[in-house]
């Protein structure tokens, strides 16, 4: 087994509030609503052989774990 360790600072805590965009196609043509969500859990992934570290979250008690972005980021994705 390979020891492996990390230093790495979330930019959120529990308990912080986010927006999150929710894909939708509403009647005035938006193509998503905004809800405030509560981030109710955190996980670290640390990649070893990459040395990435990435933080998930959990929002609202949901059990989906999800990267947050901002809507520049997610745009770039689509």
């Amino acid at each position: 087994m390979q020891m492996a360790a990390f230093n790495a600072v979330c930019p959120y805590e529990i308990g912080d509030k986010v927006k999150v965009a929710i894909p939708a196609q509403g009647e005035d043509g938006q193509m998503f609503s905004v809800e405030v969500a509560t981030i109710t859990d955190i996980a670290c992934t640390h990649y070893v052989k990459k040395g990435k570290v990435v933080f998930t979250y959990e929002l609202n008690h949901s059990g989906h774990y999800a990267q947050l972005m901002d809507l520049k980021d997610a745009a770039k994705r689509v």
